[in-house]
């Protein structure tokens, strides 16, 4: 029994990035756009893996996990998801995310179903 839960908060740590529940989301980014050059809604998301013609600097590769809180409460939308993207970026000081990536709706580690979204925060360069 000792060893299950030594394990388990080992195997938790491993599960990957911070997961966020949508109701955190609009805090986020209340505190994000006070520091932020760049409104979170005016940070476009991209499915292409360009924009400005190529002239731009790559700040970090992004991986959001919105979930949800309770098996009661509605599954995560692509909206949630892109909106998580957009905060993470704007923390970045990032201009746009390229290679963006929303996935479907799945059980997770620490929820009765998250979303997965990913993506490239950049930023423009004349």
């Amino acid at each position: 029994m000792k060893r299950i839960l030594f394990a388990l908060p080992v195997l938790l740590a491993a599960c990957g990035d911070q997961v966020t529940y949508p109701a955190g989301i609009e805090r986020d980014v209340q505190a994000v756009e006070r520091a932020s050059e760049t409104p979170v809604e005016q940070i476009p998301v991209l499915v292409s893996n360009t924009i400005n013609d190529g002239k731009f600097e790559v700040l970090a590769e992004l991986s959001t996990t919105v979930a949800k809180a309770t098996a009661f409460h509605p599954n995560p939308t692509a909206a949630q998801a892109r909106r998580k993207l957009q905060v993470e970026a704007a923390e970045l000081g990032a201009d746009a995310i390229i290679n963006a990536r929303i996935g479907n709706s799945k059980v997770c580690a620490l929820s009765w179903a998250c979303r997965v979204s990913t993506g490239t925060a950049v930023k423009l360069v004349n």
